[in-house]
């Protein structure tokens, strides 16, 4: 069974229906039960490779990390601040971790002087699988009809929604010429400070724009697929533990690297299926703003961490290499599930 063939209904047996059973009727069964259901599915999906408890297993951290990063004012928040229940989101995340640690850190080689490394992340990005080369960006520029280039900009969603969060939780105690690479991302995401030219208000309003309910990334998590929800927990996982910073920059690098490209050929579907620039403002403004954001993260975010710190920058590669092969993983299992 491969992971494009995983169908399960959620319930209140799995991980994350005992979450939400646990925050509408807090009582001591649903975190009896969390708890062994952590160990076992931790095991099926990072030890045994079963991609059916790795479903379960992303739900479950998207489930936790979506909910709790919302103030209580908001409709959607959900008290997951439990210890029982913050312990069995470790566990689970840690497993995952130390199986992808394993992986991509058994012989890893890579340049340790600042000017080689930022060679060798450019050319790893720019020529990953996962790029504009693959096959889903001209099937989206030249075939996609209106349904299905809506349909992948839906199971986006989880993450795209929450970049400009995960950028500002990078941001404390980190100073300097860092901190300004990042402030300027950030505040860019911040639309320079006007409410209407937020990167997530630009977002709904293109959504709203071709049907995309605004509040699914929320309310319909088991709606997404495998793919892109581990896109969007491994940037939650990283942006939150800093311990894994090193990761979360190696992967914000990515991003900038192999977005705009991408990004342009979903452009050329839109406009080929009737959008207008105003529809697509969300997505012209990424091209432009990501090539930029690129070269300032190289020279201004990983350089310096390559200078002075060489020994965290086997951490940086395996967050790039984490992210490329997220992102490929998301492309063909559109490739299989949308074309």
């Amino acid at each position: 069974m491969t992971q494009m063939d995983v169908k399960i209904e959620a319930g209140t047996t799995d991980l994350a229906g005992l979450v939400r059973s646990y925050a509408a009727d807090p009582s001591g069964d649903a975190l009896r039960e969390l708890g062994r259901r952590a160990d076992e599915v931790s095991v099926g999906a990072f030890g045994d490779g079963d991609p059916a408890a790795e479903l379960e297993a992303q739900r479950f951290l998207y489930e936790v990390y979506a909910h709790r990063i919302l103030p209580p004012w908001s409709p959607h928040w959900r008290n997951y601040t439990h210890p029982a229940i913050v312990d069995a989101h470790r566990r689970v995340g840690d497993a995952w971790l130390s199986r992808d640690r394993a992986g991509y850190g058994a012989g890893l080689e890579i340049p340790t002087t600042p000017e080689a490394f930022g060679r060798w992340a450019t050319e790893v990005c720019q020529t990953h699988a996962s790029g504009v080369t693959h096959p889903l960006f001209d099937f989206l520029a030249e075939r996609a009809t209106f349904a299905q280039l809506r349909d992948f900009l839906g199971q986006e969603t989880p993450f795209d929604i929450h970049f400009g969060d995960l950028v500002a939780l990078l941001l404390p105690g980190i100073h300097g010429g860092q901190k300004i690479e990042l402030a300027g991302n950030f505040w860019d995401e911040m639309g320079n400070g006007q409410l209407a030219g937020t990167h997530r208000q630009l977002r709904l309003d293109m959504m709203e724009r071709v049907g995309i309910p605004a509040e699914d990334y929320l309310s319909n998590v088991d709606g997404y697929w495998l793919e892109e929800l581990r896109m969007a927990n491994m940037y939650f996982q990283t942006s939150s533990d800093r311990s894994l910073a090193p990761q979360s920059i190696g992967m914000l690098q990515a991003t900038e690297l192999v977005v705009p490209g991408r990004l342009e050929r979903q452009i050329e579907g839109w406009r080929r299926v009737g959008l207008t620039e105003g529809d697509m403002h969300y997505l012209l403004e990424h091209v432009t703003v990501d090539v930029e954001h690129a070269e300032g993260w190289l020279n201004h975010v990983i350089a310096p961490l390559a200078a002075t710190r060489p020994d965290l920058l086997p951490e940086v590669a395996i967050g790039i290499l984490r992210r490329l092969d997220c992102a490929l993983a998301v492309c063909d299992r559109a490739m299989h599930d949308i074309a």
